[in-house]
């Protein structure tokens, strides 16, 4: 709409450039950047601009036309029409350049604003060490708490997992019963009994949930991070089984199975670069669920999901890891979801692991969002030893 504006204005008085460091957005664009009042005026501008374009467009027509003589009372001369041309053209570069000030600003501020809310922004969450049992205890009393204050009428502990990288998921019986006698110590009331045919595939007590916030399932994950099993991630989670979102995280730096202390003392901390703000930005533009590309990192989507839960506040999909726990032989087709992560190895060591993370939606090209790393580090050892 404004291009052959552009071409035309090149006169306008008052025209600046937009500072070196303020990124010009396109005029389509400005508008979203701007508030209530100031949309208003990009408006009022751009009418005024195409008012303006159109006069100076009629002048030209009539500078160019070819004059013929005429007679009577409404005859004209070449120098009359050329004068009359003249002052239309004079009065929709008039327009323009009153209008031109308001438009430099506005594109201004909303290239600043663009800046403002594209910049880089870091996700990060420590990770303490903390011991098996009291891990799962933890656990169990924080999950209780929001399954009760978000009204679940069910709890139902599904399963527990092993994961390996590069490995199939390994479900692990032992951490299912260690995981329920922790939720029955904090209350022997929490859980509900299991389907007579179990979890999965399809319910067969005919109390399938019919509604959101009825059954709220839980699961634990085990990703071991050291050959020496000295350190592992444990993962608690809680989803809605109506609408296959996840509603809480619990991640824990802790061994690869019950101790009674560290065999060594680690310190961990899970952090994402969000290169141009696209997780905010995400949260603050609606009620997002986002599912996984399922050839991706599974220690990298098991991070993802707790960041996006915990600190991003943006919804995540619990089809893609649900199948694992509960032992279905094909997974269920995938919630529908707004877009979809995926997150790949990009190096690392023993005690770093690193991934890139993207992130698409049907029919959109591929978002590169930043980094994720996850890294452990031992205590400094003094000097001389």
């Amino acid at each position: 709409m404004l291009a052959l504006f552009a071409s035309l204005v090149v006169f306008a008085a008052g025209e600046t450039a937009p500072p070196p460091s303020v990124p010009m957005i396109p005029d389509p664009e400005v508008p979203r950047y701007l508030n209530t009042v100031e949309r208003a005026e990009w408006g009022r501008a751009v009418r005024q601009i195409e008012l303006g374009q159109a006069r100076v467009q009629q002048g030209m027509s009539i500078m160019g036309a070819p004059r013929l003589e005429s007679k009577g009372a409404f005859a004209e001369t070449a120098e009359q029409a050329k004068a009359r041309a003249q002052k239309i053209i004079d009065e929709g570069r008039n327009q323009l350049n009153q209008a031109q000030p308001s438009l430099t600003r506005l594109r201004n501020l909303a290239g600043t604003r663009y800046l403002e809310v594209t910049k880089t922004v870091n996700l990060n969450n420590d990770l303490p060490q903390t011991l098996w049992n009291y891990s799962l205890t933890l656990s169990a009393v924080r999950l209780q708490k929001i399954a009760r204050d978000q009204g679940f009428k069910q709890q139902h502990l599904v399963g527990a997992i092993t994961i390996l990288e590069g490995n199939k998921p390994l479900r692990t019986n032992a951490l299912t019963e260690q995981l329920r006698a922790a939720w029955n110590k904090a209350d022997p009331k929490a859980l509900s009994p299991a389907p007579a045919n179990g979890y999965a595939g399809s319910w067969s007590t005919g109390s399938a949930p019919s509604q959101p916030r009825q059954f709220a399932l839980i699961w634990a994950e085990v990703y071991p991070l050291t050959a020496d099993n000295s350190a592992s991630l444990l993962f608690v989670r809680m989803a809605d089984a109506w609408t296959n979102r996840v509603i809480a995280s619990e991640v824990y730096l802790t061994t690869t199975g019950p101790a009674d202390a560290f065999p060594k003392v680690y310190t961990g901390s899970i952090s994402l670069k969000d290169e141009k703000s696209f997780i905010p930005r995400l949260a603050g533009s609606g009620d997002w669920v986002l599912s996984y590309d399922r050839s991706s990192s599974p220690l990298g989507a098991a991070l993802m999901r707790h960041l996006c839960v915990r600190v991003g506040n943006i919804g995540v999909s619990s089809v893609e890891i649900l199948p694992d726990v509960v032992g279905e032989v094909s997974p269920p087709t995938p919630a529908a979801a707004a877009a979809s992560w995926n997150i790949t190895t990009d190096g690392g060591s023993n005690l770093v692991k690193s991934f890139k993370v993207s992130s698409a939606s049907p029919g959109a090209e591929k978002t590169d969002v930043g980094q994720l790393v996850l890294k452990l580090e031992e205590p400094a050892k003094p000097a001389g030893k």
